[in-house]
């Protein structure tokens, strides 16, 4: 017995050394070190191809599990270059080289990438990881506060619909359509709305005529080169992120409760000289109304007090992100996958989106977004890149109150109509539970539209598709290479939409009634349920790029040289029943280097466009450019300054613009798609009688030449002049950059005021405006590492002014009024003076201020009505009255998108155990801002107003010596809106209205926290961050409360600009 149980312990025993023998894996330990033999502490040890890794501790030492020797590691270590090699010894050491030259660093430039120690153009660089920390929705919108020399303007933050234009080095020419920049992705001519940040490798701002001549007849407007992430051979990288936020409106001007309402009503109809609406009694319900009182017996039907944008909207609508990224590879094949998925929920109140049981009317943008870059070395002479994206859009909103079937109930009907052109003293509902209708109006009342209506989908889907094959000629040359690289983009919307109504009543509140049964009610609308999906196409198009030539590189000793020659075709295609667009180039790029001292490069591009006749077809553009790095002298570093930048540049460049299917602006008219060509339209239809045993007659319509071509028509064309300087100095503690440019631009498409209209034909467009931009552009930064603290600060200031030199005018009778020499998108106003104060200077007529001097001069736009508090404005013609000849350039642009003159920026940010901050300002300035809607949107339009009315003429009292009358912001206040004295529209401009636009942005906030790499490097991570970031928090500005600075009235006639706050995860593998 005793013997067996010997047996089976030592059985057992054997059995658990074998186990742990088995269970035990192999641990490889070693370090890592400098050049210097000085230990790297946090590198980051990994076996290729795996998630087995491990973090250097502080005497550079690492533990690697289930590691051996022959293996392949990778060390990444912040400041040194990446290496990857095969683990030999006991306690393999690796050394690793520091990334001392971060100017030798490849940059891209168009259609090629350079050192950036060699770049001699006027570029701004911001890479994806910085777009990232912006939890915006319209990628350009980050581009403002980050690159020098760009400009953005944000209209309304509406899920799918939101717009965002750009511009670089801010307006330069009077054709609206020819302001923008050229968006290429990856060496392909694309637009920015299929990417987020997350696939982004860096965004490369092209700024000088110099750089973007290569781009021929499309650079004149400079261009956004965006290069998307690839794949690195060795182990699989895994990014995961999720952002879980939400939007509030960032500006919304509070209107006037009912109490309020009502004595503004009573007291505008005393200025025009008529009974008051509400009685005391009325007013006074209206005051218990205010402060929380509740009504009985039948006023509880008579009184409301309705905040119409609290009824419509909600206080925080919800939006989540979602990204992940997955790269890798061998030598062999690299690969690099990003999928996103954006949901954006609409601010539209959920009482009423979910108010019926038939379909769910909230506004939301579900986005999926997809990239996927594959690098193949086929054999050492041949290499495969494809690249496929792709974005889809799926925008759900309600459907047109009114304006047919498919007619989205977009936010023009819903905030102008729905809100605020609606009284605070309607009610939502009428006592018979349904919707309150007014009868002047079917749309006002938001809470009706929102929840009564059917519902719109949109589908958005766009396709891109790259394929470029590279070729090493290295047999024939060494550094030849030699490609082709095909794109098609494919884009198309498909809308279905449902059709629905609900009971709507409208009954006189107003009237008094002693019971429910008394009130009379008219039907507005009957109920109808949702009807069956109709499903149309609305766009449709497909672009295709083709690029081939040649490619050199190479180093001569000091000698440095770097060329390609390519040639380039695009087309355009809309549909199947329009002609496409294309153009085709000749191109060539050179750069030169000695000792990395002195630099130069040319650009040249031969292009055509089949946009013009056949004589104008073909154009030649180049660039040239030159630079010393000065610190790179031998007898500078001698001096040991630690400067490891000073370079000095210039270039100059000759760029076009070709301006491409139809559009117009209030300067420029309309371009047509071909427009050398005449236009036709059809007139009358005449009969020729009646065909024998026809019932109906032999009727022919004609056609009419309607408007004009000219074969003159060619593309614009920008010459420019750049010089900067850069510097890095203490190893980035002092860095920055400084340029000064001046643009000639020629060849503008403009209406000629001079060619009169003959026979009923407009007259053509002609390239024949000029104008003139100069500006600078500066950055300047600071960082530094205390220990564990580590600080930077980034200042960044871009201006700009230009000036049209020639507008083809006819001579004005006044040249105050000529435009040439003016802004571009410069106003003309009439400059206000006073508010009238005096009955007895008032002047019947021209004369009459004529025979009067100490009168006021006639206002032609009020004549008889001209009253106390109406304005005053300069005579400038000195002929006595006021009409369209008094009007002058004043303030800033004010026709396209309020571009300012002025961006400065600053970044601010540190870093410590971990923990990170940052946080940007951006100062919008030299700029106006349009008002008037904000106060004119009120009494005449039947709607509320602002609180700003209290600062109108006469709110207060008629005494024209009150000082709140003296000096009132807004003209005599009147029941039927403002008087046309006062009014503000295509012919009585007046700078009563025209705010000063400057204003303060707190751009963006974030914060966060990365776990450290001992901790989550046990786990397989790489990266474990959490983090809150924040955007277009708060403004600062001379516009009342509750203005947005930027678009003042958008929240009148569009969605509303929101503010987002975003809290973050981020993990790496």
């Amino acid at each position: 017995m005793r013997h067996k149980i010997s047996n089976i312990i030592l059985t057992a025993s054997l059995l658990a050394v074998c186990t742990d023998a088995m269970a035990q894996k192999p641990v490889l330990r070693g370090s890592v070190v400098d050049q210097d033999g000085k230990p790297v502490v946090g590198a980051l040890v990994s076996v290729t191809e795996t998630n087995r890794l491990a973090v250097t501790d502080k005497n550079g030492e690492f533990l690697l599990r289930n590691a051996r020797q022959g293996d392949e590691l990778c060390i990444d270590a912040e400041g040194y270059y990446r290496k990857i090699e095969m683990a030999k010894g006991d306690v393999p050491v690796f050394t690793v080289v520091r990334d001392s030259d971060i100017y030798a660093a490849m940059a891209p430039l168009p259609f090629t990438e350079k050192k950036k120690k060699h770049m001699t153009e006027a570029v701004s660089v911001v890479t994806g990881e910085e777009l990232e920390k912006h939890p915006v929705t319209v990628l350009q919108n980050a581009f403002n506060s980050t690159v020098t020399g760009v400009q953005t303007f944000e209209s309304n933050s509406e899920p799918g619909w939101s717009e965002t234009s750009m511009y670089i080095r801010g307006l330069r020419t009077m054709n609206g359509n020819a302001q923008h920049p050229l968006i290429i992705v990856d060496n392909v001519e694309r637009d920015l709305s299929f990417l987020d940040a997350y696939p982004i490798e860096s965004v490369t701002v092209l700024k000088d005529a110099a750089a973007a001549a290569i781009y021929g007849m499309k650079g004149a407007n400079g261009a956004i080169i965006v290069t998307t992430k690839r794949g690195e051979a060795g182990k699989t990288k895994i990014n995961f992120t999720q952002e879980v936020g939400f939007q509030s409106v960032a500006g919304y001007p509070e209107q006037q409760n009912a109490y309020n309402y009502a004595l503004s009503y009573n007291q505008a109809l005393y200025l025009d000289g008529k009974a008051p609406y509400y009685s005391d009694y009325d007013i006074e319900q209206y005051r218990k109304l205010v402060n929380g009182e509740q009504l009985t017996g039948m006023d509880q039907y008579k009184y409301f007090n309705t905040n119409w944008a609290k009824v419509g909207l909600r206080s925080y609508a919800p939006q989540y992100r979602t990204n992940l990224q997955i790269s890798g590879g061998s030598d062999r094949v690299k690969y690099y996958v990003s999928f996103s998925y954006l949901r954006q929920e609409g601010l539209y109140n959920t009482d009423w989106t979910n108010y019926n049981n038939e379909n769910d009317t909230q506004h939301v943008l579900n986005r999926f977004n997809l990239r996927a870059n594959v690098d193949v070395n086929i054999n050492k002479f041949l290499t495969l890149n494809v690249d496929l994206g792709g974005r889809i859009d799926n925008i759900i909103q309600p459907t047109a109150t009114w304006g047919g079937a498919g007619d989205a109930a977009d936010a023009w009907q819903i905030f102008c109509f729905g809100i605020n052109e609606n009284k605070p003293t309607n009610p939502v509902f009428c006592p018979n539970g349904e919707f309150f209708i007014p009868t002047d109006n079917h749309s006002k009342n938001v809470a009706y539209m929102i929840s009564s209506n059917g519902t719109e989908q949109n589908r958005r889907r766009n396709l891109y598709s790259t394929v470029n094959l590279v070729g090493d000629f290295g047999f024939l040359t060494k550094g030849l290479k030699g490609h082709i690289t095909y794109s098609f983009d494919g884009y198309e919307t498909f809308q279905k939409y449902q059709d629905r109504e609900a009971n709507g009543f409208y009954y006189d509140y107003m009237k008094d009634y002693t019971s429910l049964e008394e009130i009379s009610y008219t039907r507005q609308r009957t109920y109808s349920a949702l009807s069956t999906a109709i499903t149309v196409p609305r766009d449709y198009y497909y672009n295709i790029n083709m690029n081939m030539g040649f490619d050199y590189a190479r180093q001569f000793g000091k000698h440095y040289t770097q060329g390609n020659a390519f040639f380039r075709t695009y087309q355009h295609n809309i549909r199947g029943q329009y002609s496409s667009y294309r153009y085709a180039s000749f191109n060539f790029s050179g750069t030169y280097a000695y000792d990395d001292r002195y630099l130069f490069t040319a650009n040249l591009s031969r292009m055509g466009s089949d946009n013009y006749s056949l004589g104008n077809r073909w154009d030649t553009f180049y660039g040239f450019s030159a630079g010393w790095n000065i610190n790179k002298e031998p007898w500078f570093k001698k001096q040991n300054w630690k400067v490891d930048l000073l370079k000095i540049r210039a270039s100059y460049g000759r760029a076009g613009y070709d301006i491409v299917n139809s559009g117009s602006s209030s300067q420029d008219g309309t371009t047509n798609r071909y427009p050398f060509q005449s236009e036709y339209s059809q007139g009358a239809s005449y009969s020729f009688g009646r065909v024998s045993g026809a019932s109906q007659s032999n009727v022919v319509p004609t056609y009419y030449e309607s408007k004009m071509g000219s074969e003159a028509i060619t593309w614009e064309i920008s010459k420019m002049f750049n010089f900067g300087i850069d510097w890095d100095v203490w190893n980035h503690k002092f860095y920055g950059s400084f340029d000064v440019f001046k643009e000639w631009r020629s060849d503008i498409l403009i209406s000629p005021s001079s060619t009169p209209i003959l026979l009923g034909i407009t007259p053509p467009q002609e390239s024949l405006g000029k104008a003139e931009t100069h500006g600078i552009e500066l950055t300047i930064g600071h960082s530094h590492r205390y220990g564990d603290f580590k600080w930077s600060i980034e200042g960044m200031l871009t201006w700009n002014k230009n000036k049209i030199t020639y507008m083809d005018e006819v001579e004005r009778t006044y040249d105050y009024q000529q435009r040439t020499g003016k802004r571009i998108g410069q106003g003309f106003a009439l400059k206000f003076q006073q508010w009238a104060s005096d009955e007895n200077l008032i002047a019947t007529s021209q004369q009459d201020a004529i025979d009067h001097p100490e009168k006021y001069p006639y206002n032609t736009f009020a004549g008889a009505s001209f009253k106390l508090g109406n304005a005053v404005f300069q005579d400038t013609n000195g002929d006595r009255q006021i009409d369209v000849d008094d009007k002058i350039a004043m303030g800033y642009n004010v026709d396209f998108d309020r571009i300012p003159e002025l961006t400065p920026s600053v970044k601010l940010g540190f870093e410590w155990k971990g923990f990170d901050a940052r946080v940007i300002m951006t100062a919008y300035l030299n700029r106006i801002a349009l008002c008037r809607e904000n106060v004119d949107h009120s009494f005449g339009w039947g709607g509320a107003t602002t609180h700003e009315i209290v600062n109108s003429w006469g709110y207060y009292t008629d005494d024209p010596a009150d000082p709140r009358n003296i000096n009132a912001k807004y003209p005599r206040l009147s029941a039927a809106s403002f008087s046309s004295a006062d009014r503000n529209d295509d012919t009585r401009e007046s700078d009563i209205w025209w705010m000063n636009g400057d204003y303060l942005s707190l751009r963006n906030i974030e914060i966060g926290y990365s776990f450290p790499l001992r901790w989550i490097s046990r786990l397989g991570m790489t990266k474990l961050r959490v983090y809150f970031s924040g955007y277009n928090l708060y403004n600062w500005s001379h516009l009342g409360d509750g203005f947005d600075p930027e678009n003042p009235t958008n929240y009148i006639w569009t969605y509303p600009k929101t503010k987002s706050f975003t809290f973050g995860l981020n993990i790496s593998f």
